[in-house]
């Protein structure tokens, strides 16, 4: 089954002036000279995969295109609205994590729903893709994920999946999301995910 793939990215990014609009949450300064801003790297990701699935001629919206921090009411609004032209998309929603951790996250909504699936998916090219990353997963239910009422996740009617790219509050995590390399593999991985979850009927 061939997928609509609405992508947000979590959080405001930089303006023309060279603000960031989330500050001072969702960045974190390591030196001065060492600072992550979240929702730029969301963006930065964003920017990388978009046009690989535009060259594999996969249907993909960008439904948050602008630097500002779109309130999570609207970009739900916004998503339920393209849901309702499109009934075959599903949401992946591009952040990375803080709080005293390092890895990557799978995130869903509480309960088995067709998330899950996608989760499952994109859990497992995360392990396979980055063998020495820790994958951080809840298998209670019996698959990856991790459960949470993420406004962004159950406030949208389609499939919607939030994948947690490592901690930049974590030194060595934060250099990882500093690499070009890296956020190349990432958004790679991430386009090995739609690949294979258009090629599944979920």
């Amino acid at each position: 089954m061939k997928h609509t793939w609405l992508i947000d990215n979590g959080h405001g990014g930089n303006t023309v002036e060279g603000v960031y609009v989330t500050a001072p949450a969702k960045m974190h300064e390591h030196s001065p000279l060492e600072v992550f801003y979240e929702g730029v790297f969301n963006r930065q990701i964003k920017s990388l995969l978009v046009p690989m699935l535009w060259d594999a001629g996969m249907d993909v919206i960008d439904v948050c295109p602008t630097e500002l921090d779109v309130p999570l009411s609207v970009r739900c609004n916004v998503i339920n609205a393209y849901y309702e032209r499109y009934t075959n998309a599903v949401l992946i929603s591009l952040h990375s994590n803080a709080g005293g951790g390092s890895g990557f996250e799978v995130w869903t909504s509480v309960g088995q729903t067709r998330s899950d699936e996608f989760a499952e998916i994109l859990g497992s090219e995360l392990v396979s893709g980055f063998h020495d990353i820790p994958f951080r997963s809840d298998t209670v239910d019996g698959d990856l994920d991790k459960e949470s009422q993420f406004t962004i996740l159950t406030d949208t009617h389609c499939p919607a999946i939030l994948p947690e790219c490592l901690f930049f509050d974590n030194y060595n995590d934060y250099l990882l999301l500093s690499n070009p390399d890296f956020r190349e593999a990432y958004a790679k991985t991430l386009f090995n995910f739609m690949k294979k979850a258009d090629f599944f009927d979920i």
